[in-house]
């Protein structure tokens, strides 16, 4: 048996690394695409842009590992399948458990380590990332201002420009919302120009508008609104910490803290007898880590025995699977922490209720495997072919 596991093993290697490496490249190209206009031709330091996206693997990884064990699991006993090899082993009296013991002690073995980089590395990760971002927003604040879309980014003022001239520091059709420190006024200034730079020398941001309108509304008193024209203005806003480089901060975000301090943050609440929903979204915090960690083991748990039942170790059969399972495991799980953080669902249930499904039903279907049961996905493509022809039916 001890050649056996060994050879099952082994068939898991090659696409639990093709396939991470498959999936760490969309991730990271889906970021590429997003922060390319933050990035590119803004001056920032090229070191400074290889840290960020360094940093961002942290949560691709956390995601990507569950994934690649289903996507190896789906290949390795699809091919056994195909090949008629797991036929020999069930007329050998080889069970599906035994067939199945060396992936879920291996995916034992990697949720553990998975429980780990949540806990100890994935947490500082984010937490580096974070401060990378914001001393990006405030040493280079054009960086985070997209054309016709309105910007929280600089603290204390809502930003929206119609084009953003980077060469210049230069803001055109620009609307700027300030709010006052007590909250209740608000200034909104509108302006055919600005620039917004950062004054190294003071530590603060400088805004300054030409050729715009003011208008200053208090909402507890409507008949104290007026407007003004200006031919030039000039606002200052102060920033403290702006460097680039990554320090500790005695701030860390709730998804930059371990489990350990998750909970003692959690006692603390409860102590201090906070907002049930402030505690929920921090359970919801806590139990993601092991939810995900636990997700390897029932990714095997479903995969094998779909890769046995399927009779299909190719790359298309079982990405296309892969693809289908992961988005019914999403789905339940960012729902779950949307509904948690709402206090409309228990935390616990939220966070678990992805595996708890995907686990059951991949317990039945070992079931239906270790009987000989063989599953065919030909109707996917079947129904996919009937939809595209009453589609063409109807564009005629």
């Amino acid at each position: 048996m001890r050649i056996l596991y060994l050879y099952i093993f082994r068939e898991h290697i090659f696409p639990f690394f093709m396939s991470l490496g498959m999936i760490l490249s969309l991730f990271i190209l889906n970021i590429v695409m997003k922060m390319m206009t933050t990035f590119v031709g803004k001056d920032l330091d090229l070191l400074v842009i290889i840290e960020f996206f360094y940093l961002s693997m942290g949560w691709i990884l956390a995601l990507a590992v569950p994934m690649s064990v289903l996507v190896a699991s789906l290949m390795a006993y699809g091919r056994l399948s195909q090949d008629n090899e797991w036929s020999v082993m069930q007329s050998s009296g080889i069970s599906v458990y035994q067939v199945m013991a060396p992936s879920l002690i291996a995916s034992i073995l990697l949720s553990w380590g998975m429980i780990f980089f949540h806990n100890n590395i994935l947490p500082e990760m984010n937490h580096k990332s974070k401060i990378i971002k914001t001393s990006i927003t405030r040493k280079k604040p054009l960086a985070v201002i997209e054309p016709g879309i309105f910007i929280t980014d600089i603290p204390g003022y809502v930003i929206k420009a119609e084009s953003v001239d980077h060469v210049n520091s230069e803001l055109h059709k620009v609307i700027l919302i300030e709010s006052s420190k007590t909250g209740k006024e608000r200034n909104t200034i509108t302006a055919d120009k600005g620039k917004l730079i950062y004054d190294q020398a003071i530590k603060r941001y400088r805004i300054t508008l030409t050729d715009g309108e003011i208008a200053n509304l208090d909402p507890q008193k409507p008949e104290g609104y007026f407007r003004s024209k200006f031919t030039k203005m000039e606002l200052t806003k102060e920033v403290a910490g702006v460097d680039f480089e990554v320090q500790d901060k005695n701030y860390y975000g709730d998804r930059e803290k371990s489990a350990d301090s998750l909970s003692a943050k959690i006692e603390r609440l409860k102590a201090r007898k906070a907002s049930p929903l402030l505690i929920a979204q921090v359970e919801v915090e806590y139990h993601k880590k092991y939810a995900l960690s636990i997700a390897c083991i029932v990714m095997v748990l479903i995969g094998a025995p779909l890769g046995l039942m399927s009779g299909r170790g190719g790359i298309g059969a079982s990405a296309t699977m892969s693809i289908l399972i992961f988005m019914i495991y999403w789905f339940f799980l960012i729902s779950g922490e949307d509904l948690a953080d709402r206090g409309k669902v228990d935390p616990v249930i939220a966070m678990w209720s992805a595996n708890a499904v995907i686990g059951l039903l991949g317990i039945v279907l070992v079931r239906y495997a270790s009987r000989g049961v063989k599953i065919s996905f030909s109707w996917i493509g079947a129904s996919l072919e009937y939809i595209l022809v009453k589609l063409r039916i109807k564009a005629k």
